[in-house]
């Protein structure tokens, strides 16, 4: 049997980074966030600024953002130095499947629910906050006043919502397109990784 998989969608400011770190911690196996750009970037040959410039970011269309490449995965290379939004998400999806095959893990964002969706042990979480509570963690963490603070949230929930519902046939923090939807206000970060906790022990038992 394959190992199981932990993907974890958020809203900005919901923390569910922290929390994902917290039942990584906990379960004892990795967590993938930033460091997955890393992962495909190293297996493909790229630079990892190539997928940094798109990460999660808003497409439109077939020539949805062309990257300079600084690697050498020629097969991937639609021309000479440029290559699409999304052979770089083909390449990533391959990387999350190929993580999700090797080790027990949890994958923050990317589709990553989507891209896993034929694992027979994955589990999908999708983490939202009260909306007060997500501007007062981006102005703390992000040194933003209100007014900015709600402009990164709104720009950010966008760029993750065009770029998930570009590339899924499921709706980004849509209840029916995750295994559990939890809100992080109604039992803080401590509540919520306890309680995620066991709902994944429970599940894989």
């Amino acid at each position: 049997m394959k190992n199981y998989v932990i993907s974890i969608g958020r809203q900005l400011g919901s923390g569910g980074k922290e929390i994902a770190e917290k039942l990584g911690a906990m379960l004892n196996i990795k967590v993938y966030d930033k460091t997955l750009l890393e992962v495909a970037a190293r297996d493909s040959g790229l630079d990892t600024t190539v997928f940094e410039d798109a990460d999660e970011r808003e497409t439109s269309g077939f020539l949805n953002g062309l990257f300079s490449i600084h690697g050498s995965m020629s097969n991937y290379i639609p021309g000479d130095s440029y290559m699409t939004n999304d052979k770089l998400f083909e390449i990533q999806s391959e990387t999350i499947r190929e993580l999700a095959d090797k080790e027990p893990c949890i994958i923050v964002g990317r589709c990553s629910e989507y891209v896993l969706r034929d694992h027979p042990k994955k589990l999908s979480i999708f983490i939202t906050a009260d909306t007060q509570e997500r501007i007062e963690r981006i102005m703390e963490k992000e040194s933003l006043n209100h007014e900015k603070a709600v402009e990164f949230i709104e720009k950010g929930d966008k760029r993750r919502r065009s770029y998930h519902d570009y590339y899924a046939t499921t709706h980004w923090g849509e209840a029916r397109s995750y295994d559990i939807c939890v809100n992080s206000s109604r039992m803080g970060i401590e509540g919520t990784v306890n309680f995620l906790y066991n709902f994944i022990t429970n599940s894989f038992v």
